[in-house]
């Protein structure tokens, strides 16, 4: 028999990675889901520099609504329709595609609005509150699903209680020996 490939549609969190075809089939590789030990944080960068594009976009957007004189608003419209259509999430993209269209009014506002959002974003860290405010959200969230994760895995059915029973509950202490293997590395450096 001759297999063929089927070529089914790239999923999203796959595009533009590498692909492979290993008998027949085609296999798509993406290098960074598992993650490496001392990766840089440049798409912390990339993707805070998108959200930021994003907040000022709709800030600059609000400011338009407020203050557009042009008949029937024209100026905000324009800017909310362009966005709809050409945002993608990608902040430099999307500026560069105001600049290419003529609008560099529209381009340097926002890029003006990004660069405020980045000083008052960066002013609320540097105050220390952001960076403990964050590491106990995340830590809350992180024990409330273990929490519920442990509650579903508890058997609290009359025979378990009566044979005693345990649950697998390793999977708290995996999560703690985690955290304190990061807390003595950066302890330690």
């Amino acid at each position: 028999k001759i297999m063929r490939a089927i070529h089914a549609p790239v999923p999203a969190l796959a595009r533009g990675r590498t692909t492979k075809t290993f008998r027949g089939r085609t296999c798509v590789r993406r290098g960074d889901l598992g993650g490496a030990y001392g990766d840089s944080f440049y798409d912390v960068d990339e993707l805070l520099m998108n959200y930021f594009t994003y907040r000022a976009l709709r800030e600059t957007l609000a400011q338009m609504q407020e203050t557009d004189l042009s008949p029937g608003k024209g100026e905000y419209k324009w800017l909310y329709n362009f966005a709809a259509s050409e945002y993608q999430n990608r902040g430099n993209e999307f500026v560069a595609k105001l600049f290419a269209e003529g609008r560099s009014d529209h381009a340097q506002r926002i890029l003006a609005q990004r660069v405020v959002l980045l000083k008052r974003w960066n002013g609320y860290y540097v105050r220390g509150r952001g960076n403990e405010r964050c590491y106990s959200k995340y830590e809350e969230k992180n024990l409330s699903l273990l929490r519920e994760h442990l509650l579903c895995t508890i058997d609290l059915s009359d025979d378990a209680l009566v044979d005693g029973r345990e649950s697998n509950s390793t999977d708290c202490s995996l999560y703690e020996s985690i955290i304190k293997n990061s807390e003595d590395d950066a302890s330690s450096a």
